[in-house]
């Protein structure tokens, strides 16, 4: 059974799935330790990913509930794996993620299949109160206030916050005019975090985690582009970039 390992974050992990999937699947190790250990990973200024090993056992039953991933383990130095998938960082051209997980591999040319592709499946779950759309923003990756201050209220009050607690605190200090129009929807662990996002029929949000979610699952969207940094566009209909 082949094998394959990821250092992390949790977005890039969501976005590297495609590469898995073309190769063929199996054993997906995750690394606790965030790359500490990984030359890919350790050349940089921050020296490893947020990943650890309480995020791995969180996001492990999402992973395993997919056909291509047999099973998800802790990574340590001593195991070695067919496939390393943070090999992907030697390709990183301001391009998509996917793509470059891909190229590195010399898949490229299944890019073109992965656009339109859905490559995570949750059960559905309804969001509560009737509401159909889901609101998302970290706390990184900002370059449009204007669309967040001028978003209609139509969809406002037919939506959820989904985010870190932090992350729906600053999102109210940015824009006080949310306050008293949207909830905070509390999710107890990432299947039930991906299963709110697969029952919505609308997700805003920026580059995160949770839009990784979103995408893999092609759900309608409208994304807030990191203009540095593009990192995860996908060419489909039920998109649009801001």
């Amino acid at each position: 059974m082949k094998t394959f390992k990821h250092s992390g974050d949790l977005g890039d992990i969501i976005l590297s799935l495609p590469a898995v999937s073309s190769l063929g699947g199996g054993v997906l190790y995750l690394d606790p330790q965030g790359g500490e250990r990984e030359d890919l990973v350790s050349w940089a200024t921050y020296t490893r990913t947020k990943l650890s090993e309480e995020a791995i056992l969180s996001l492990k039953p999402v992973l395993e509930k997919q056909s291509y991933i047999k099973e998800v383990r802790l990574w340590n130095p001593s195991i070695k794996v067919d496939y390393n998938l943070d090999e992907f960082r030697k390709y990183v051209k301001f391009n998509n993620l996917t793509t470059s997980h891909l190229e590195a591999f010399n898949l490229r040319n299944k890019m073109d299949e992965w656009q339109t592709k859905k490559w995570i499946e949750v059960e559905p779950k309804k969001l509560p109160n009737n509401k159909n759309i889901i609101l998302s923003r970290s706390c990184r990756y900002h370059s449009n206030y204007s669309f967040w201050e001028t978003l209609g209220e139509e969809f406002i009050t037919n939506a959820v916050f989904i985010s870190h607690p932090k992350e729906f605190e600053y999102f109210l200090y940015t824009f006080p005019r949310y306050k008293g129009l949207i909830e905070y929807l509390d999710t107890r662990n990432m299947v039930e975090l991906a299963g709110y996002i697969e029952g919505c029929d609308l997700f805003i949000g920026n580059q995160s985690f949770t839009y990784c979610l979103a995408e893999a699952m092609k759900k309608k969207l409208v994304l807030e582009v990191y203009k540095t940094y593009p990192s995860s566009l996908f060419k489909r209909e039920d998109v649009q970039h801001v």
